[in-house]
């Protein structure tokens, strides 16, 4: 039976298949009117969203349509510049994009501990540290979700299980290698260069300190703080290890050990004399730089308790919703929580003016002023059509707070830096809707002058 499923992109509606069907999905074609490089960048956005959402390998070959369909109107759109054809292409696109997701959320539900296995060993790092393994695995899961795309499902209680155990040895193997890697290689090079003969108490030491961390993060892969704080010891302990052999080496006799552990102590105690030497030296230096901002802060006192007020005014300005407000030396920074765009769009919506026009209360407020309009996009896309994004959200807020201005000159600028500066992870739905946002910098001309 076929799955139908409506997609409305501007007005227009695409019929796709659903998954396990022979024949291509059914679409629509858009108008003549329709603007191709517009829809070719939403459909390269959707696909690239897609990826982050790891459909690629939960609808491989619907997917893998759906990229070929951008491909073929991208590389269209390009050269011969015939609207019609990208149109189509992109239409094409849509419609197999629907059907992958559609395929996704079927695995999703099916396999939803192995796909949550696989996110864990991409966040580790896999990819990087373990790359052919993790490509060996992700064969295998492609070949069940293939099946699955076919509706087959006989495959799914022999294989789930399999495939989540390996993206969970992934994450452990990468999680060890990220934290230990630098460690044992400096206590290979170490045995490679005598440590065994010249240094075998601090050999025996960094391996005990090697096997007790590499057993902690074993048992406990996620205790992130513990586990830094043992691999750091670990980590000294491994270049204390290379040093002593060195050191010993060079006496050419297996006793020098003792002979460089007992100069490497008195080279230290040279070190923690110097040491208390230079403390004794920056307090003076300390004490008389606080003499020279105490006479200092006397005049700026005033001006800071200004920027306080005016800070503390913008603050109860905005609800959380609507707005975080935060002093960052001297500036006041307005993270704009409540100013929401189309996606992939750059338009204002008549509902974010009541926030905008309490922006510009404030900025008001501070008096003379220069303002700078930041606009930040997550990372699904393409880079330069991120920039592109995030420049014309900002340039958009800019125009309408200056536009709304009368005659009053506003000094204001507005950038875009794309997914340059995010705030957190964009590998999930939570970290990339944190780093979409406006943020208003404003910077006071008088605390400037002071």
């Amino acid at each position: 039976m076929i799955n139908k499923i409506s997609l409305k992109k501007l007005g227009f509606v695409f019929l796709v298949t659903g998954a396990g069907c022979s024949h291509g999905p059914t679409l629509v074609e858009f108008p003549e009117s329709a603007d191709p490089t517009i829809e070719l960048g939403l459909l390269e956005t959707a696909v690239g969203q897609a990826k982050g959402n790891q459909v690629d390998v939960l609808s491989p070959n619907q997917f893998k349509k759906a990229e070929s369909s951008l491909r073929s109107a991208t590389k269209n759109n390009e050269k011969s510049g015939n609207a019609q054809a990208t149109l189509h292409k992109v239409a094409e696109g849509n419609a197999y994009l629907a059907t992958a997701n559609t395929a996704a959320q079927v695995a999703n539900d099916r396999i939803a501990d192995v796909i949550q296995a696989r996110e864990s060993a991409l966040s580790a790092g896999a990819r990087v540290t373990f790359n052919s393994e993790l490509q060996k695995t992700d064969e295998q899961l492609i070949k069940l979700t293939s099946q699955f795309e076919e509706n087959n499902f006989n495959d799914q209680i022999q294989k789930r299980p399999i495939l989540q155990s390996s993206y969970l040895a992934l994450e452990l193997k990468s999680i060890r290698e990220n934290y230990l890697g630098a460690a044992r290689l400096e206590i290979k090079q170490a045995m490679d260069e005598g440590a065994k003969e010249y240094a075998p108490r601090s050999l025996a030491s960094a391996q005990k300190s090697l096997q007790d961390t590499d057993g902690f993060i074993t048992a406990n892969p996620h205790l992130e703080a513990e586990i830094l704080a043992m691999s750091r010891e670990t980590h000294s302990v491994a270049d204390h290890l290379l040093k002593i052999t060195r050191n010993s080496k060079s006496g050419k006799t297996k006793s020098s050990e003792d002979s460089a552990l007992s100069l490497e102590r008195e080279q230290n105690e040279v070190v923690d004399k110097q040491a208390q030497m230079n403390e004794v030296e920056d307090q003076l230096t300390h004490n008389q730089n606080q003499l020279i901002r105490s006479q200092s802060q006397v005049s700026g006192l005033e001006s800071d308790q200004a920027f306080d007020r005016k800070f503390e005014i913008a603050r109860q300005e905005f609800t959380s919703e609507e707005a975080e407000v935060y002093r960052k030396g001297d500036t006041l920074v307005i993270r704009l929580r409540g100013l929401a765009f189309p996606s992939s769009q750059s338009v204002l919506n008549s509902r974010n003016y009541p926030l905008l026009a309490k922006v510009q209360k404030v900025i008001r407020n501070f008096g003379p002023s220069s303002v700078m309009i930041e606009g930040h996009t997550d990372s699904i896309g393409g880079k330069k059509a991120n920039e592109v994004l995030s420049s014309s959200r900002a340039s958009a807020v800019k125009e309408y707070l200056v536009a709304n201005e009368g005659d009053q000159l506003l000094d204001i600028q507005s950038k875009g830096f794309g997914f340059q500066k995010p705030l957190g992870t964009n590998k999930t739905v939570q970290g990339r809707a944190q780093n979409r946002r406006v943020d208003i910098i404003i910077h006071s001309k008088i605390e400037a002058n002071l």
